[in-house]
């Protein structure tokens, strides 16, 4: 009878015991194995750098690139977001498989991808591989090149204002410009700016233009004090750039002595548009290329 009893404790503590270790097993599996493309990931090998000059590379090593993807939905697809240079531009990206082989399409076409190393170990790496590609004209093949990414913690540009910083109550709010424009061989290319100051001492600055196919958001700290606005890039906030600022008598907003020429388009931020809040915007027609004449 205690025999009987023994093994019954015997086979149970077993039981437990596999139990415990399947159980372990499971937690490993979860950080070990190969995840989605959820989360932030950071640039660590980007083969355009090996055909840059000197300057570029330098320019692209102080610069991080990552990319934020959301959660996969039931079919695969989601948005993300990519970061750099204190700017952020918003797609959508989708997941599929074929014959074994991951894809992900982040808007122009299926690229491969793969997910390897350790959540755990935090080794975990995302490489997506863009295909050899032939020039029509020129006849010159690039051989297939992979961007990889490493798992990182995603940049908060909204948290990187001045540690000290002034701001003025009657620029607080959004901004949007009535004509700005690009100019582009003949042309000139419209585009909206759309300028949001906010009491955190954080400044954005976004473009959208449909015949640009842009849509991107720059992140600036700044401090406002005494009619002027100093700004920076969050991500150099080393080079400053001032600008005088005044209001209509309707409350509309101008910026004056604005030497800036590093904005997306290499000309000045804010230049000699009038800004007005969404509400005092007039009634605009809609946006067309126009041919620069002479």
């Amino acid at each position: 009878m205690k025999e009987n009893q023994s093994h019954k404790k015997g086979v149970i503590v077993a039981v437990v015991i596999l139990i415990v270790l399947i159980a372990a097993g499971a937690i490993a599996y979860a950080f070990l194995a190969p995840k989605t493309v959820e989360g932030g990931w950071e640039l660590i090998v980007n083969p355009e750098t090996s055909q840059a000059t000197p300057d570029e590379t330098e320019k692209s090593n102080r610069e991080k690139v990552f990319y934020i993807f959301s959660k996969p939905g039931e079919y695969g697809d989601g948005t993300f977001k990519t970061c750099y240079d204190g700017g952020v531009e918003e797609g959508e990206y989708k997941l599929s498989e074929k014959a074994g082989v991951r894809y992900i399409n982040l808007g122009t076409e299926e690229l491969v991808y793969t997910i390897t190393g350790s959540k755990l170990f935090g080794s975990t790496k995302l490489t997506i591989t863009f295909p050899e590609q032939t020039d029509q004209e020129t006849g010159q093949t690039t051989p297939a090149q992979d961007y990889v990414f490493a798992q990182a913690k995603a940049p908060d540009y909204e948290k990187e204002a001045y540690s000290s910083f002034e701001t003025d109550e009657a620029l607080i709010g959004e901004w949007i410009a009535n004509t700005r424009s690009v100019p582009y061989y003949t042309y000139e290319i419209p585009y909206t700016q759309t300028v949001k100051i906010q009491k955190d001492g954080i400044m954005t600055i976004r473009y959208e233009s449909s015949d640009l196919m842009l849509d991107r958001t720059m992140y600036f700290a700044y401090t406002a004090k005494n009619d002027a606005l100093t700004f920076s890039l969050v991500t150099d906030k080393e080079t400053q750039y001032t600008v005088s600022y005044t209001f209509d008598n309707a409350g509309n907003l101008t910026f004056t002595q604005d030497d800036t020429k590093d904005s997306i388009f290499s000309d000045a931020f804010f230049g000699d548009a009038t800004y007005y809040t969404p509400e005092q915007l007039p009634e605009a027609v809609t946006p067309t290329l126009s041919k620069v004449e002479g």
